[in-house]
């Protein structure tokens, strides 16, 4: 779908803003209930809705207070609204902003300090004003944020949208129908198996609220349904319907949503005595759902054709005791052995008293037996979780200097006066991938999963093993630098630690302690041969956004994330010398223009995922009939569309790239690096990257963009020790151009 051109933009008072109460943000809130259009202005429903956008003590809105606070209002995304009439408008997009001023505005009229933001902006808050039939494509917008984008809501409440959009054209022909499918995932990026997927289980969950426990619905049970509907056997149990979202077997439906809720069973008198209160004077009691987490459907698809097993599982109201029903022989033996062991370990451990030095052999042997019996962790967990960002507005001078005490080889090694492009050469082993890498994980924080993934990803695994992660992490780190005039420290050590019992299968701990200005945020892990690792953490903080591009590294996660920040990302400023259409131009687009100049048969670039193949396909001028997998038009291609597309996801952070000029021609060199010069600007994002090539360095320098913006810095060791010099804008420029510098050492 393509968007409407950006509309002209007004400005009003604060006060004439009202704030959106069926704002999908929170419509998974159990206090809140649809509002019709009538009652939108009524006071006590916009207090409700600020509530519910403010959170607890304002935590929801604690980061935009901030900001706001330390750089005053930045006109970044533009607030949108709808026309309501008699100068009132309906915020559709920036109901957390407009809250936010709203709580600025009642500060500063108490007297209360607002910091940066000039108070002026509460007479004239700047936004957009959207067609009232506009409905579709408001929920695009919304869509590319909080779906694809970097502030998604939950499941449920991207699921709705999903589900709202294609709700009129149900009805409709199923060629139309799967139309508008295409149209919305082209518009979102998002793969058509994912919609299904959140179709899928929205539908299951609007069937449950319709049934006779639809009460008892809340919005955690969203992974038990989604859970469900990832099952085959199940789905085929229930008789799915993957055309109108719906089972065609309505008893088994009925049957499985009595087992995720709570149900009234009647109970006679006999058993009233043994099951009931005292004080109980009905003949129903209140029974707990048997299923209540997500993976317990995992079990149940196990059985879930085996009728007996579930006739037990309901008679006993327990899964454990239908999962057990429904086992082979092995299973079941097993499961009498290890309860068997359990006996006999609680009856040596009452007798533990009469054990003799004859003893200790036999008790050493079984000792031994047990532990080749228990699998050994061959992978540590390393996923990140949720994480926030300090500098994520606003910043205007990213890093300015960087100190490291110690990182591999580097020792008291200090660089300062970094510039927006900074070009790192030097031989082979001179530390050029090694300084990209302590400077990224200062970017990182506490969040120790990045440097376990950075490891990984460099000895080219699959997955990193406690037992490796211990041959290879030997000394210390310690980090320190400045950035957008803020002091950031880093510091990970491996330790024993004393708190830990020494069991026979600990291996080491690790701390990760990061300050922002003296806040420090703390991170510890634990690993274990045998057991999963232990994981003690504050809330995970990363300085800025960052990435680190290697020609060794392929992550399609990660290059799924740049590519769903690079749809939702627009370029909202440029230079006054350049195009007005770049104004409303996606990152995205912007990426397949410059695909499409170096390689004119590059029309689209596009991710799909096909059951497990995840792969980027591109439409080619060639043949408008099929699509090409992007590997077919080679490695070069494809690493100028994977390190262009980083820059939307960087936004007013830090990209490293190791290696640039690997894979690229060499008769490209000069409109990319004044393309990638061009992004840095434009998406202010601060580049550091390594270079053993004098063509491309030379092509920086040479490509007519803006020399001021580079800084050249060259390693070498001499007597073990990393020196450094450096040459910056006109000058390193000069230097190349007239006496052929050969910075690369």
């Amino acid at each position: 779908m393509n968007i409407e051109q950006i509309r002209p933009r007004i400005s009003k008072n604060l006060k004439n803003l009202f704030l959106d109460p069926n704002n999908y943000r929170f419509v998974d809130n159990d206090q809140h209930k649809n509002v019709s259009g009538k009652d939108i202005l009524d006071p006590t429903i916009q207090r409700r809705t600020r509530f519910f956008i403010e959170g607890n003590r304002q935590e929801n809105i604690r980061d935009l207070i901030a900001s706001f606070k330390a750089n005053g209002y930045l006109d970044v995304d533009i607030i949108q609204v709808k026309d309501l009439g008699d100068n009132n408008y309906l915020v559709l997009e920036g109901n957390r902003r407009v809250t936010a001023l709203k709580v600025l505005q009642e500060a500063h009229e108490k007297g209360f300090d607002i910091g940066k933001l000039d108070p002026s902006i509460f007479r004239s808050v700047p936004f957009e004003i959207h067609n009232n039939q506009d409905v579709e494509k408001h929920l695009i917008v919304m869509g590319l944020k909080h779906i694809s984008g970097n502030k998604k809501w939950s499941t449920f409440n991207q699921s709705k949208l999903l589900y709202d959009f294609l709700k009129p054209y149900e009805k409709e022909a199923r060629d139309e129908y799967v139309e508008k499918e295409d149209e919305l995932i082209n518009s979102l990026g998002i793969s058509k198996t994912r919609l299904r997927s959140m179709l899928r289980v929205y539908n299951l969950i609007s069937l449950y609220k319709e049934s006779e426990y639809g009460e008892q619905f809340e919005p955690n049970m969203f992974g038990v349904f989604e859970e469900i509907i990832k099952k085959p056997v199940i789905k085929s149990w229930l008789d799915w319907n993957d055309n109108g979202y719906y089972a065609r077997n309505s008893v088994n439906l009925d049957r499985l949503f009595s087992w995720i809720s709570k149900t009234d069973e009647y109970l006679e008198r006999n058993e009233l005595e043994e099951d009931l209160e005292e004080d109980s004077n009905g003949e129903y009691v209140e029974l707990d759902p048997i299923i209540t987490k997500s993976l317990e459907i995992r079990d149940l698809a196990l059985f879930i054709n085996n009728e007996k097993a579930l006739k037990v599982m309901e008679d006993e109201r327990s899964l454990a005791r239908g999962l057990a029903a429904s086992g082979s022989v092995n299973q079941q033996n097993y499961k009498n052995a290890l309860s068997k062991l359990e006996d006999s370990l609680k009856d040596l451990n009452l007798y533990s008293s009469l054990i003799s030095q004859e003893d200790l052999r036999f008790l050493d042997n079984a000792k031994e037996q047990l532990t080749q019996i228990m699998p050994k962790q061959t992978a540590i967990n390393i996923e990140g979780g949720n994480y926030t960002t300090n500098f994520e507005y606003g910043v205007k001078k990213h890093f300015k200097s960087i100190h490291i005490k110690k990182y591999k080889f580097f020792k008291d090694f200090a660089l300062d006066n970094f510039n927006k492009i900074n070009i790192i050469a030097g031989f082979n082993n001179a530390g050029k991938t090694s300084l990209l890498e302590a400077i990224y994980l200062l970017t990182q924080r506490n969040d120790i999963s990045s440097y376990f993934n950075l490891i990984r990803q460099k000895n080219k695994i699959s997955t990193l093993s406690p037992t490796l992660l211990n041959a290879l992490f030997q000394d210390k780190i310690i980090l320190s630098g400045v950035f957008d005039d803020t002091n950031v420290t880093v510091e990970m050590v491996k330790y024993d630690d004393s708190s830990i019992d020494k069991q026979d299968d600990y291996i080491a701990s690790y701390s990760l302690k990061s300050s922002i200005d003296g806040e420090f945020r703390n991170n510890t892990v634990h690993t274990f041969i045998h057991e999963r690792m232990r994981r003690n953490a504050d809330q995970v903080s990363h300085l800025c956004s960052s990435s680190f591009k290697s020609p060794y590294f392929y992550d399609i996660d990660d290059l799924l994330g740049d590519y769903n920040k690079s749809i939702g990302a627009s370029l909202t400023s440029v230079s006054s010398s350049e195009s007005d259409d770049l104004n409303i131009q996606s990152a995205i687009g912007l990426v397949i223009d410059f695909m499409n100049k170096i390689e004119p048969t590059i029309k689209d670039v596009r991710f799909t995922e096909d059951m497990e193949l995840k792969r980027f396909i591109v439409e080619s001028a060639y043949d408008f009939n099929r699509s090409f997998d992007l590997t077919s038009y080679g490695e070069g291609i494809q690493r100028i569309f994977y390190i262009a597309l980083s820059f939307a996801a960087c936004r007013n952070g830090v990209l490293f790239i190791d290696e640039f000029e690997t894979a690229i021609h060499y008769s490209l060199l000069l409109e990319f690096t004044r393309f990638i010069q061009q992004l840095a600007e434009r998406f202010n994002v601060q580049v550091f990257l390594t270079s053993h090539s004098g063509e491309c360095i030379k092509a920086f320098l040479e490509n007519e963009y803006n020399n001021d913006y580079i800084t050249g810095f060259q390693l070498s060791k001499i007597d073990d020790k990393v020196v450094v010099k450096r040459a910056d804008g006109e000058r390193f420029g000069y230097l190349i151009q007239n006496i052929d510098l050969d910075i690369r050492g």
